[in-house]
């Protein structure tokens, strides 16, 4: 792990944590086939949307995750670059 990605890493909130975690588990679950949705990652993570928007955004800004977004501009789907994947499994350890 590089100086980046251990400092990036320290300025994670937990809401992004949680997020990261369910992305990666969602991930697992479906072996990498479908990308991870929008609606489901607020209706799992039961908080405000807007926070939840906002750690996306902010997390995507760092390279950390990829959104796919409709001709609207609303996010569709969500994924975890490769290396945030490796990582992220590192760090969660256990998701709980």
């Amino acid at each position: 792990m590089d100086k980046e990605t251990v400092m990036t890493t320290a300025r994670l909130s937990q809401l992004q944590k949680r997020i990261l975690c369910w992305l990666l588990m969602d991930h697992q679950r479906t072996k990498g086939v479908i990308a991870s949705s929008h609606q489901e990652l607020v209706r799992a993570l039961q908080g405000d949307k807007g926070n939840i928007s906002h750690s996306l955004r902010t997390l995507e800004g760092r390279g950390v995750i990829v959104i796919t977004r409709s001709r609207g501009g609303k996010a569709e789907a969500l994924r975890l670059t490769p290396e945030w994947q490796k990582w992220t499994s590192q760090f969660t350890g256990s998701c709980d």
